[in-house]
């Protein structure tokens, strides 16, 4: 049996289509939100008068990547069957627990 699974990515702001995830940190706090292109804009425009004048912390070898996590290292499809599975269309943060249950599930 063939499945199409579509995860729609909505706007965190006015629950319009989203078209990325833009993250960002303030005050040693992390975060994520998915915008609309007209969202992004607005929040790079806002953002960026303090950029500007803000100073780097520490230097290009500071930014480290991004922890690997077990989700990440799924492909595109298999990532939209595991949303489907976890019913998680929106779901920003994956742990390794929640898929290795679903490896043990046979990955449906």
């Amino acid at each position: 049996m063939a499945k199409t699974v579509i995860v729609k990515l909505i706007d965190d702001i006015d629950g319009g289509e989203a078209d990325e995830t833009i993250s960002f940190a303030l005050e040693g706090r992390s975060y994520e939100i998915d915008v609309s292109a007209e969202n992004a804009a607005r929040l790079r425009d806002a953002l960026e008068p303090f950029i500007a004048k803000a100073r780097h912390r520490g230097g290009p070898a500071a930014r480290s990547a991004p922890a690997e996590t077990m989700y990440s290292k799924l492909r595109d499809d298999e990532k939209a069957r595991f949303r489907a599975w976890a019913d998680m269309a929106t779901a920003r943060r994956i742990s390794d627990a929640r898929v290795k249950s679903w490896i043990a599930a046979g990955k449906p």
